[in-house]
């Protein structure tokens, strides 16, 4: 596996110096390298959301829990860049006005970025690169699979307005802000938002409970969507020209 994401990364990153240099915008590098900075919370989230992977993938570095080693494998490091891979699809678009910036546009990109985290999950699933061994079944029928989707897609949504929003910044600019997006979205999302789900969880409180966090995480996804939607609309707001 270690050898296929090798290739498959040195050639997106070619691809993304491709299009930086006819584009002249640092902005592909530096998503996809922050996409790959992104991944080293992922021993915290499998704390709070009991998954794992692959014990034969080799480790970059791991956390010593109290009955288990939660480790993040070289692989998954390298292929960081597959959470911006989808953001950085839609603003090349976005650079050659085949998508506009919109509230609407926001939360229909949300729903393909989700889609795309499902089919993620599910081919890492059933390759047996993660597993999910929280023990606890989710409440309202809720997947494991469903949920991260649901938080990596908002993650993505977020770098896109951040893409947005930095287009137009120097080499330097870019580095210094677009560079720590994605790894701050992801602890928002998945540390903050999902909160009143995993706290619930590591209790392992009663039923009621956990539909309470459900609820809880799902409103603040839904409010974070909102919000990076009513920011991706200010883009399109601020392209207009003045009266």
């Amino acid at each position: 596996m270690l050898i296929g994401v090798v290739l498959f990364t040195l050639g997106v990153y070619g691809l993304a110096v491709y299009l930086g240099l006819q584009e002249r915008s640092a902005s592909y590098v530096i998503a996809l390298l922050g996409g790959t900075l992104a991944t080293l919370a992922s021993p915290l989230w499998q704390v709070l959301y009991g998954f794992g992977y692959d014990p034969a993938f080799a480790p970059l570095f791991a956390w010593e829990g109290d009955e288990t080693t939660h480790a993040l494998p070289v692989a998954v490091f390298l292929a960081g860049w597959t959470l911006a891979l989808p953001p950085l699809a839609i603003f090349f678009l976005f650079r050659r006005r085949l998508w506009f910036s919109g509230y609407l546009s926001g939360l229909l990109t949300l729903a393909i970025f989700v889609l795309y985290h499902v089919l993620v999950e599910t081919i890492g699933l059933r390759a047996g690169w993660w597993s999910y061994t929280q023990s606890t079944p989710l409440p309202f029928g809720v997947s494991a699979v469903t949920l991260a989707a649901l938080m990596n897609g908002l993650v993505s949504l977020g770098l896109l307005a951040a893409l947005l929003l930095t287009r137009h910044y120097a080499p330097l600019s870019l580095l210094a802000f677009l560079l720590p997006v994605p790894l701050a979205l992801a602890l928002l999302v998945h540390g903050l938002l999902g909160a009143p789900l995993y706290t619930v969880l590591l209790l392992r409180a009663q039923s009621w409970a956990g539909v309470i966090g459900m609820v809880g995480t799902l409103g603040l996804l839904a409010w974070g969507a909102h919000i990076i939607a009513g920011g991706i609309a200010q883009q399109q707001d601020a392209q207009r020209p003045a009266a």
